[in-house]
C-alpha cells in the first residue's frame, strides 16, 4: 500500500486541544502563563515607570566612560546549560522543537491507515473503524452514562488539564518539584497535537453525532473522535512518570504501587471521556498506543537514547464491542516489544530538563 510521509511537527499547533495540558499547574499556571515573572521588577501599576525614574535619577553616579570590552564574558554557544537562563515557556518551545524535528506521520492516500513515525520509521499504526464498529461503540458510550454522577467532578476538572492527578500520586508540590511539574506539563502539549493528523484523516464523528441518546455531559470538541487525544496525553504522562519514579529508587519505597497507580490514572482519565459522552472506548485504546510510544520516545531522548519497538497495527474492527479497561492498559505497557526497534538519540536539552526534575527527588 502506498504512503506519503508528512512531517507534521508541533509548531503551528499551539492552541489546539493538546496544548491545554499546559494549564493548571499548582502555582505555575502552565508554561504560557509565566510572562509576568520576567525579571524581578516590582509588581503593580506603575512599577516600570517608577523603576525608570529611579534609575534616571541615580545613573549619573556610574559615570560616562565607555564600557570596557574586557569585562564582557561571552557565554558558550549551543549549550544545554543555558536552559536554566530561559523562561519556562521558552524551554518548552525548545523541547517541543527537538521532538518536532523527528516526529511525523505516514498517511495512506485513501485514509486506510495512519502511522506515527520517528525519524521516518513507524512506531505505531492505526486503522479506521467501520460503521458496524461505530454502532457497537455507541452502545458502550450510552452504558457509561450511568457513571456521570460519580465522575462529573473528574470529567470537568480534566477537560483542559490533568497534570495534578499525576502529581498527586507522585507526592509533588510546586515548592519542591517545580521542574518536575514543568516537565510533566510539557508531555500533553507534545502528545495531543500528534493525534491530530489521525483525527483529521479518519474523520470519525463523535458519539452524539451518531446517537442522540448519548446526550454528552460536556461540549463536544471540534475535531474527530478517533484516536483520543486525552488518552494519548495521559498514557504518555504515565510513561514519563513511571520513569521518573524508577529513576530514584531510594526516594519511593512504594515505587511499584505508584507505577501501577499512574497507569490506572491514565486509563481512568481516558475512560472519563467516554463517561462524558465524547469518546468511544476504541478512541482511548488507539490514543493510548500513540501515547505509550510518545512517552517512550521522550524518556529515551532524556536519558541518553535507546530504541522504541514498533507496535502491531491497531484495528478496532477486529472486536467492535470491545471496551477499554485497565487490563488493556496494563497489557499494553507491560508487553514485550515485538516489532522492529526504532532508534531514538539522546537530546541534550531533554537531558537537562530530565536531570533538573530528577534532582528534585531527594530525601
Amino acid at each position: 500500500m502506498s504512503t506519503f510521509n508528512t512531517q507534521h511537527g508541533l509548531h503551528g499547533l499551539h492552541g489546539l486541544h493538546g496544548l491545554h495540558g499546559l494549564h493548571g499547574l499548582h502555582g505555575l499556571h502552565g508554561l504560557h502563563g509565566l510572562h509576568g515573572l520576567h525579571g524581578l521588577g516590582a509588581a503593580g501599576p506603575g512599577a516600570e515607570s517608577g523603576q525608570q525614574s529611579a534609575a534616571e535619577a541615580m545613573m549619573h553616579a556610574a559615570g560616562l566612560a565607555p564600557l570596557p570590552e574586557a569585562g564582557i564574558a561571552p557565554l558558550a554557544r549551543n549549550s544545554a546549560t543555558h536552559m536554566r537562563r530561559w523562561a519556562p515557556e521558552v524551554r518548552g518551545m525548545l523541547l517541543q522543537g527537538a521532538v518536532a524535528a523527528k516526529a511525523g506521520h505516514a498517511v495512506d492516500p485513501a485514509g486506510d491507515f495512519v502511522s506515527l513515525t520517528w525519524g521516518g520509521n513507524t512506531v505505531a499504526t492505526l486503522l479506521p473503524p467501520d460503521a458496524a464498529t461505530l454502532a457497537r461503540q455507541c452502545d458502550l458510550v450510552r452504558y457509561y452514562a450511568d457513571q456521570r454522577s460519580d465522575r462529573s467532578a473528574e470529567v470537568f476538572s480534566q477537560m483542559d488539564a490533568f497534570t495534578a492527578y499525576f502529581g498527586h500520586l507522585m507526592g509533588l508540590t510546586a515548592a519542591r518539584n517545580p521542574k518536575t511539574l514543568e516537565l510533566l506539563s510539557l508531555v500533553p502539549a507534545i502528545a495531543g497535537p500528534l493525534t491530530m493528523v489521525a483525527k483529521h484523516v479518519f474523520a470519525v464523528r463523535r458519539p452524539a453525532e451518531l446517537d442522540v441518546r448519548v446526550a454528552p455531559l460536556i461540549g463536544t470538541p471540534g475535531h474527530g473522535a478517533y484516536p483520543s487525544g486525552h488518552a494519548a496525553q495521559a498514557m504518555a504522562m504515565a510513561v514519563v512518570a513511571e520513569a521518573l519514579i524508577l529513576s530514584t529508587p531510594a526516594h519511593f519505597g512504594d515505587a511499584a504501587a505508584r507505577v501501577d497507580l499512574v497507569y490506572r490514572a491514565a486509563q481512568r482519565i481516558a475512560c472519563n471521556r467516554t463517561v462524558a459522552g465524547v469518546h468511544y472506548p476504541m478512541d482511548s485504546a488507539a490514543g493510548a498506543r500513540l501515547g505509550l510510544q510518545i512517552g517512550r520516545i521522550l524518556v529515551a531522548m532524556a536519558t541518553g537514547g535507546g530504541s522504541v519497538r514498533d507496535l502491531a497495527p491497531f484495528d478496532p474492527n477486529t472486536d467492535p464491542a470491545r471496551d477499554y479497561l485497565y487490563d488493556d492498559t496494563k497489557a499494553l505497557w507491560t508487553a514485550a516489544g515485538q516489532g522492529n526497534p526504532v532508534p531514538v538519540a539522546g537530546d541534550p536539552l531533554w537531558a537537562w530538563a530530565w536531570g533538573e526534575a530528577a534532582r528534585e527527588f531527594t530525601l
